[in-house]
This record gives C-alpha cells, structure tokens and sequence, in this order.
C-alpha cells in the first residue's frame, strides 16, 4: 500500500463512508484497496486520475470537556468514519 501513513494505518483496514468528489469515490468503501492514499490527522487523499481528491473527517467522536477528537485511528462503535469531499488538486508535471 503505497503513499499511507502506517502510524495510522487503521483508517486504511476499516470501512469509511466518503460523501461528495467523484460518483466513483462515493459510499462506503476500504481505503487499502485503493492504490495511492495518504492519510493524516485531519485529511486523506486519495489517487484518482491525474489528481489527488482530498476528504475531511466529520464525525470526530466528542472528548470530555466538549472538545473533537480528530483522530483517524478511532474505533467507535456507530459504524464507518465518515469523510467529506472538500477539494481536488492536480499532479504537478
């Protein structure tokens, strides 16, 4: 699995729920079986076409004290992580 970051690698194992981007990158769906993601603490990207399309956690479980947690390692129990859709960037030439 090229391009993941295996500190936190088990965002890759795991189902996600992607909304937005692409018609072929919508639902819930295994980032390992992609060939190019890279992941971090707030985004992933993942390969597709000649461009990078670049999704945010939005369902960060909630911390004591109010706060977000946006750790993409999370393991609740209400089902995928879900990501949306925020942007696409090209592949420099």
């Amino acid at each position: 699995m090229r391009g993941i970051d295996h500190s936190i690698s088990a965002i890759t194992v795991n189902p996600v729920h992607l909304e937005g981007g692409p018609s072929t990158l919508s639902g819930t769906v295994v980032l390992a079986e992609f060939p190019d993601v890279i992941c971090s603490a707030e985004k992933v990207k993942i390969r597709h076409g000649n461009g990078y399309e670049h999704y945010e956690f939005i369902d960060a479980p909630a911390a004591s004290g109010g706060s977000r947690v946006n750790s993409p390692a999370y393991d609740g129990d209400s089902g995928p992580r879900k990501l949306r859709w925020v942007g696409r960037t090209k592949i420099a030439e």
